[in-house]
């Protein structure tokens, strides 16, 4: 599915009304008619529901004057909070405003928090919620009236519902303005916007509904930069696999990590490459690791390095680790190799030489921060794999502030260095070198824990080493990972959720969507 900004969206109105003759008005009513179905759909029976619609003096406010009147032919007991000027009322606004009024629905003007408090009592008792105060757009941090509606609607604990997007979140950002209402349902209109998909937006959307409004399919389905990852999109790019194929057809597969204290990280991703379906599976790591790993799992092939005196991979290694490299579909360097500057400088000329797609991970990022000019003129096939932390340092900018526009940073970084980019997140990201967003709406908390990076860079290389281009397989891989995590919630609580559990749900998951 696709997504857009505000920008975008505010186009695909205006080519509505000019170019398909679809008067605003029209997909005013039909946004209020749809939120009211959605509501109905999700709540139930609103008869004698008391419900208060918070409305703003933007077309925002306009949907919810719709939004009123429909509520109240349906038996609800409605009435509005009006937080604007009716002066800036559009016009197809204040006909909705108008027709409210004339319906019978009591409207509040309020321009100052102190004018709410005769009838706080009786919000409080009000069953539902319908935010209609800002939507998209937003760009300036939400203050005075607006900030202390919103924070008193969130006091409220009610059952909460946003129209087009919560008030007070950047639509293109998903950036938090100062507030933002929690809703407990969203309904959105034409498309979703960016910014109700990724955190920290996404946590106050609750469930969200795309709804239409009438805007011409033509309109809505021009190729965009922007793809929402769904459970649709991913079946039609797994792999196939031939049915007289051989280990050789999805391999090998060469796993550079491994350091003292650290075998784990690339035995978890071994593991995840080989329950992906990976053929072959090679790891090369600091030769007194060799016994350990090879008892976590008979089917990898361990390939033992020389090591440095306090068991880091040396930098005398380059050659052998070169013959193993071609030899292998695909390459993944970083799981648990520490940062010794000796294995740094390995990691940079194995960079250069390697011709192979190459996923650099976990500490192979940090190598890369330390020194970036090694990530340019790369020619190969590549994508790098940080989380939040591992993209400030590679960037050098603060995750605060990453938080705050994460799709900007990403585009920046890959404008800058020219390779793939999968950001590990709460709704984790891909972008390409052809400046595409994909962001996965599979995973939840339970797979804050360590080791899940590891497991999803070992599922990439083994999609990668099925033929997959690295950014396509880091997308397909994503959705895996997470429908693994999440496909655990059916047997245990998040808290439980580790790595290994992960690892063992990806087959049932690929089934599940082959399925599908």
């Amino acid at each position: 599915m696709y997504l857009v900004t505000a920008s975008e969206m505010k186009e695909i109105d205006r080519q509505t009304i000019d170019k398909y003759g679809i008067p605003p008005s029209i997909l005013m009513e039909n946004a209020g008619i749809n939120t009211v179905s959605a509501i109905l759909n999700d709540f139930g029976s609103v008869a004698f529901k008391k419900i208060y619609v918070f409305c703003g003096d933007g077309n925002n406010g306009g949907d919810g004057f719709v939004i009123a009147r429909h509520l109240k032919s349906a038996g609800a007991i409605v009435r509005i909070i009006f937080c604007g000027d009716e002066k800036k009322l559009s016009a197809e606004s204040l006909i909705n405003y108008e027709a409210a009024k004339n319906y019978g629905v009591e409207i509040f003007k309020i321009s100052s928090f102190e004018n709410i408090e005769p009838i706080t009592d009786d919000i409080i008792t009000s069953d539902i919620i319908v935010d209609a105060l800002i939507g998209t757009g937003l760009k300036s941090e939400v203050k005075d009236l607006m900030a202390k509606i919103i924070l008193f609607i969130n006091n409220l604990g009610k059952y909460t519902v946003a129209v087009d997007v919560p008030s007070g979140v950047d639509s293109d950002t998903g950036n938090v303005m100062g507030v933002a209402i929690y809703a407990n349902l969203t309904v959105t209109f034409g498309l979703p916007k960016i910014g109700i998909t990724i955190y920290p937006g996404l946590a106050h959307v609750g469930k969200l509904i795309v709804a239409d409004i009438n805007f011409p399919p033509s309109l809505l389905s021009i190729p965009r930069k922007n793809i929402l990852v769904t459970s649709e999109l991913i079946p039609p790019l797994l792999p196939f696999r031939p049915p007289n194929a051989n280990k050789g057809h999805f391999g090998p597969i060469l796993i550079i990590g491994g350091s003292k204290g650290m075998g784990g990280a690339v035995s978890l991703a071994a593991k995840a490459a080989l329950k992906t379906g990976a053929g072959i599976v090679t790891v090369a790591v600091p030769e007194t690791l060799h016994d350990s790993i090879k008892a976590s799992s008979d089917e990898v092939i361990v390939a033992p390095l020389k090591e440095t005196d306090d068991g880091f991979i040396s930098d005398d290694n380059f050659k052998r680790i070169i013959e193993l490299a071609e030899k292998a579909k695909v390459i993944v360097i970083g799981p648990g190799l520490g940062r010794k500057k000796e294995t740094q400088q390995l990691v940079f000329k194995l960079l250069q030489e390697i011709d192979r797609p190459l996923i650099i991970d976990a500490d192979g990022i940090n190598a890369v921060s330390e020194d970036k000019k090694h990530l340019k003129n790369i020619k190969k096939d590549v994508i790098i794999t940080p989380h939040l932390g591992e993209m400030s340092r590679l960037t050098g900018i603060a995750i605060e502030e990453i938080i705050k526009d994460k799709i900007k940073v990403i585009k920046e970084f890959i404008k800058e260095y020219k390779i793939n980019v999968l950001l590990k997140d709460g709704r984790s990201i891909v972008g390409d070198v052809e400046g595409n967003i994909y962001i996965n709406t599979t995973g939840n908390s339970g797979m804050a824990t360590p080791g899940t990076g590891d497991v999803l860079s070992g599922i990439i290389a083994a999609l990668a080493a099925h033929n997959l281009p690295l950014y396509q397989a880091a997308i397909v891989g994503n959705f895996i990972h997470g429908l693994s995590g999440d496909l655990l919630l059916n047997e245990m609580s998040e808290e439980g959720i580790i790595a290994g559990d992960i690892i063992n749900k990806i087959p049932v998951a690929i089934k599940k969507l082959r399925n599908k």
